[in-house]
């Protein structure tokens, strides 16, 4: 089932707008513009945004002064001058670098398996993009566990050595989020892969990741230093929205970046979707200075999974394909990534519903998740028709080397129609529940109009009914040559009611099921053909009867003609007397279709034949 452009987005642009609480109304609203609920709510959030800002201005300025006392609180704690406690943190992360430079060294070999590993197959690629996202999280553990060993050996004490720990968790995770922008940008490897970039924008895809990285975990640090110094939690809170504010700023930057590299690529430009993209961070921050954490949460969900979803789908193509160099995808390729796609979109829809792990709640608005089912709903809907076309259309491309292929070719257009029927009033009636409509008395009363309609449309239940049987007894298949009255055809195509014929002369004909009465099918395992041979009166019985036999070893000798019989022919001698010749007849089963080839070649055989031995051949009607 396909999914419209315009629901999808519709949709989702109506759970952000019903997640915004609306307060009671007033029963006398003042007049003007701030009078009305929409305006009130927009006053209301405005301000909220207004005094949040003087908020950060005024605990800003506090910062510096909170971080030297801070500072100054953790040195007198440690004990130790400044120097020290700085080298003792160096010698932490020495610990971890050494551990990642030794397993670097030992697995040097691993490396260059990874690197020149064959990427033919889906399993190969499979095998290799795993082996690649194993080998850079082990060379993050192996600097985790270095620098762990140099902690429990070397580390401050107390509030210093747990920031020197923090500090420790923040490089692992810039460290971590690295490995996996390297793991789908591969700014080294184009071989490799996933995210289909040029090498220029891969490049800089990686150093945004990396800047976006150092940008949080300073910001998460520096907020840190003030807890463990006893800040004000007023500033501390200052340090993370503005770190938060910082990153969202970044976004921008990065995202234009990329896109500039794309110039002159030949590749559509991305640009409005960029810049959509780069205003979600911000748009998803003012939401939540606004005191809005329900619409800011949807709006950062909604606003990057359809980014990310492209990447996912882009990555599942590339290991299921391979890289696509020519720039136009085929039928399968587009397949993989829209299914990849959905999958990454409903896992997103299911995050904005259940919140985080460890959230107290999702979005818990009735409205907001009635259309966040409906949103699960379709994709969920679009993702089994993906699979079951995409089934169905590989059955169809590989019937030419399967026993019955032509009755397949018959049946499966046929079931895809049945399933798209069969999913698309599923969903329909799956949305309307969702949206609290009771669908019992719904399809009580679909059964009564189906009865209403069966009685009036008696001709077309019976052509459906008629089609439906002569399937099932495989009367006929796509492409067999078939006979019903006076209409005669091979069958073309055929919908749930109707066949087409196109007959010798090239007119086409659709007949519906339910006027098929007798079927004679002329394509069926075999073909029976006798070919009749008439000589005059007077010649002898051995001279044509030997014409003959020679001609019909000479069509089983050939060996292209001889893959067209069933059987050997058999020469049937005299069968019929008239007064003025003798009917010889021979009798063939040839695959079918092959009839008139057969004929042909065996009377220019005879004819040449007895053109040899010096006898006419004669006409007549013959008598038994």
């Amino acid at each position: 089932m396909v999914v419209r452009s315009r629901i999808v987005p519709g949709l989702a642009l109506a759970a952000v707008l019903s997640m915004i609480a609306t307060p009671p109304r007033a029963q006398t609203p003042t007049l003007g513009f701030a009078g009305l609920a929409l305006g009130r709510d927009v006053d209301q959030h405005l301000s909220a945004i207004r005094d949040r800002a003087d908020a950060l201005a005024a605990a800003a300025a506090k910062v510096p002064a909170a971080t030297l006392k801070a500072a100054t609180a953790l040195v007198a704690d440690e004990a130790a001058s400044p120097v020290g406690l700085v080298a003792r943190l160096l010698l932490l992360w020495l610990g971890g670098y050494l551990a990642e430079r030794l397993f670097w060294h030992w697995s040097a070999p691993w490396m260059q398996r990874i690197v020149d590993s064959p990427l033919a197959t889906a399993r190969q690629r499979v095998v290799a993009q795993a082996q690649r996202l194993l080998f850079a999280q082990s060379l993050v553990l192996s600097f985790a566990a270095g620098a762990c060993l140099a902690y429990l050996v070397a580390a401050p004490r107390g509030l210093a050595g747990v920031m020197a720990l923090d500090a420790l968790l923040a490089i692992v995770a810039v460290r971590s989020a690295r490995a996996i922008g390297r793991f789908l940008f591969a700014p080294g490897g184009p071989r490799l892969r996933l995210v289909a970039l040029p090498t220029n924008a891969a490049w800089r895809a990686q150093h945004g990741v990396t800047i976006l990285a150092l940008t949080a975990a300073t910001g998460l640090l520096w907020t840190t230093l003030l807890r463990l110094g006893g800040a004000d939690a007023a500033i501390a809170d200052s340090v993370t929205s503005l770190t938060l504010l910082l990153c969202a700023l970044v976004c921008p930057a990065v995202i234009g970046s990329v896109v500039a590299s794309l110039r002159g690529t030949g590749r559509r430009s991305p640009r409005p979707v960029a810049v959509a993209l780069g205003l979600v961070p911000a748009a998803s921050w003012l939401l939540a200075q606004a005191a809005l954490p329900g619409s800011a949460w949807a709006v950062l969900v909604l606003g990057l999974a359809p980014a990310l979803s492209l990447a996912l789908g882009d990555a599942a193509r590339t290991v299921a394909f391979g890289p696509n160099r020519a720039g136009t995808l085929t039928r399968e390729e587009r397949i993989v990534a829209r299914v990849a796609r959905n999958v990454a979109l409903i896992a997103a829809l299911l995050l904005l519903v259940e919140g985080l792990p460890g959230a107290d709640q999702g979005l818990g608005f009735t409205m907001t998740s009635a259309i966040v089912s409906a949103l699960l709903i379709l994709l969920g809907t679009d993702l089994a028709w993906q699979v079951a076309r995409s089934i169905i259309d590989r059955g169809l491309a590989h019937v030419g080397g399967e026993q019955h292929a032509d009755r397949l070719a018959t049946v499966l257009p046929a079931v895809r129609t049945v399933v798209f029927v069969a999913l698309s009033i599923t969903a329909a009636l799956s949305i309307a529940s969702a949206f609290g409509l009771q669908i019992g008395p719904l399809l009580a009363g679909a059964g009564v109009v189906g009865l209403t309609i069966g009685f009036g449309a008696q001709a077309l239940v019976r052509d459906i009914i008629s089609g439906f049987f002569l399937l099932l007894d495989d009367a006929f298949r796509v492409g067999e040559t078939i006979e019903s009255g006076s209409l005669q055809g091979q069958v073309e195509a055929f919908s749930l009611r109707s066949v087409r014929l196109r007959d010798d002369n090239g007119h086409m004909h659709t007949v519906a099921f339910g006027e098929l009465k007798a079927v004679t099918n002329f394509s069926r395992d075999w073909a029976g053909l006798e070919v009749p041979v008439y000589v005059p009166l007077g010649v002898p019985y051995a001279v044509p009867a030997g014409v003959i036999e020679a001609a019909v070893a000479e069509i089983e000798a050939d060996a292209t003609l001889s893959a067209l019989l069933i059987s050997p022919p058999r020469f049937l001698g005299a069968t019929a007397l008239s007064e003025s010749s003798v009917r010889f007849a021979v009798l063939i089963r040839t695959v079918p279709g092959s009839q008139a080839r057969i004929r042909s070649e065996l009377l220019r055989r005879i004819l040449s034949n007895a053109a040899t031995s010096g006898i006419l051949l004669g006409t007549g009607s013959s008598v038994a």
